[in-house]
């Protein structure tokens, strides 16, 4: 098959620090398929290029000095930090639609695949009338688009998209719950498939005899990730383990005033930022650490994730893992068999199972164990990737789709 990809988010450059999951699943799909991206531009870098094989399209949507709305944490913390970069959002889908439209006049595509129901599934489907033939459109919901972009003229937008898509995917089954809930697809138009970890060739657990210690975060330090309850927790950990630090890798609009909390807590000493890292650096880190705290949640606009990728990639490198208790990580953790669930915002709660893991070596070694054979088994990238295939197939071979 021949598969065209719309993304906002793709690696710039080699050892780029934004999220790789997209770029991951576009690996495994071009093993067997021909895979094109389509993606923003930004400042250095080509508008055109072959990435590891697989070709990549970037669309310039204002001066390279001002395209800012894409990258360093994606669209809505953009928006977040910076309100007058809604001016980009025109511009931004305009170009993308205008790329779009020149490949699909020069290839005949079986499928595109449209990560984000806004803006990139808008763009699939104004697109299409363009193509030399009629592809499939595939969505995928990574949890902002669905959660966060509330207001009737959105949800309407969403539900206008969602109906004309020949197929939308979401990341956790509680996405699946709430994108019916506002009727973007029946019980079997939408279909789960998370994000995935190579949990064989980069996420993998430590040599034996390695000796895991300290805490770790790893995230981008924006509200939905819940930093600063782990932050609260830790006076009550350092009560009972003196000696232990925290690592948190990561960066983002919140750092100055986490670093701040820190500070007025008195534990700036025993929490080390190392900032945005490479994603190769960090499985090591992963492997070295005793436990890792996710303590995401769910805010009060409603944004929140939909299945945390960052989890996974700790369950596989065996690292006992406490995540906070919201719709997203249900489908990954199960309490107690492969890792721990804390209510959310409670930094009591994380302090006690840190503590709790700290002083019992073997369920962590348990937990970890456990967290590790889940991921293989269910989230590893050829588990997921045949399940996009399988799907794509199916979607090729099918009729005319509904409109």
């Amino acid at each position: 098959m021949k598969i065209l990809v719309l993304t906002s988010t793709y690696s710039r450059w080699k050892n780029d620090t934004e999220p790789k999951f997209i770029d991951n699943l576009c690996q495994y799909l071009s093993q067997d398929n021909e895979i094109h991206v389509v993606a923003p531009h930004t400042r250095g870098i080509p508008t055109e290029e072959t990435m590891e094989g697989i070709q990549v399209f970037r669309f310039r949507y204002c001066l390279e000095k001002w395209q800012t709305l894409a990258y360093d944490g994606g669209i809505l913390p953009s928006l977040k930090e910076n309100r007058l970069r809604i001016l980009l959002v025109p511009l931004f889908i305009l170009g993308q639609l205008l790329l779009t439209i020149k490949l699909l006049r020069k290839h005949n595509y079986d499928v595109i695949h449209a990560h984000w129901i806004i803006p990139q599934g808008l763009v699939a489907l104004l697109a299409r009338p363009f193509a030399k033939t009629r592809p499939k459109v595939v969505l995928t919901s990574h949890g902002g688009d669905l959660f966060a972009l509330k207001g009737r003229l959105l949800t309407r937008l969403k539900k206008w998209i969602a109906h004309r898509a020949d197929h939308l995917t979401v990341v956790s089954s509680a996405m699946k719950t709430r994108a019916r809930e506002l009727d973007l697809g029946s019980e079997f138009g939408i279909t789960v498939i998370p994000m995935g970890v190579d949990s064989y060739g980069t996420f993998y657990p430590p040599l034996e005899g390695v000796n895991r210690q300290g805490l770790l975060f790893v995230g981008r330090l924006v509200d939905k990730k819940g930093i600063e309850y782990l932050i609260e927790s830790m006076p009550q950990v350092l009560d009972q383990h003196p000696d232990e630090t925290l690592t948190i890798i990561g960066d983002g609009p919140l750092k100055q005033g986490l670093l701040d909390l820190c500070q007025t807590i008195g534990i700036e000493k025993r929490v080390n930022f190392l900032g945005s890292l490479v994603n190769l650096e960090i499985p090591a880190y992963l492997q070295a650490s005793a436990i890792t705290i996710f303590p995401s949640v769910v805010t009060d606009s409603g944004d929140q994730e939909g299945t945390p990728v960052a989890v996974m990639e700790a369950l596989a490198c065996e690292c006992a893992t406490i995540v906070s208790d919201y719709p997203g990580a249900r489908d990954i953790i199960k309490d107690r068999e492969n890792g721990l669930l804390v209510a959310q915002k409670s930094p009591g709660q994380i302090a006690e199972k840190i503590n709790f893991l700290l002083e019992n070596r073997e369920i962590r070694q348990r937990l970890g164990k456990e967290g590790r054979l889940s991921v293989q088994q269910n989230y590893d990238w050829r588990v997921v990737s045949e399940k996009f295939i399988s799907l794509f197939q199916k979607l090729s071979h099918a009729g005319k789709p509904h409109k």
